[in-house]
């Protein structure tokens, strides 16, 4: 009985972390591409990837503070594309208001 709750209990502690691992950059992407648009006027300009691009180093910075592992290339990988595809999806549905 004790081998299944340390089971059930490594499980959900590797569930929570990718999650947090998926939410933290998507939160970062929209927010990106709020910044993209309140800040950058000129749609065709590249400043707004720019932004995209600096919050995913800042990232790099509230994963050691929030204390999740980030084990390799493939989790780097995964961030920059979760938070450049949020950012794309934001950005482009707020210019097309």
């Amino acid at each position: 009985m004790e081998n299944k709750d340390k089971e059930r209990d490594k499980k959900r502690a590797e569930y929570e972390e990718g999650l947090k691992k998926t939410l933290i950059p998507v939160a970062f992407g929209v927010l990106a591409g709020i910044l993209s648009f309140i800040l950058i006027k000129d749609p065709v300009s590249t400043d707004g990837l720019i932004i995209a691009i600096i919050m995913i180093f800042v990232q790099k910075f509230v994963y050691r503070s929030l204390h999740i592992p980030m084990e390799g290339v493939k989790d780097w990988i995964y961030l920059a594309f979760m938070t450049l595809f949020c950012w794309f999806v934001a950005y482009t549905l707020m210019l097309n208001l």
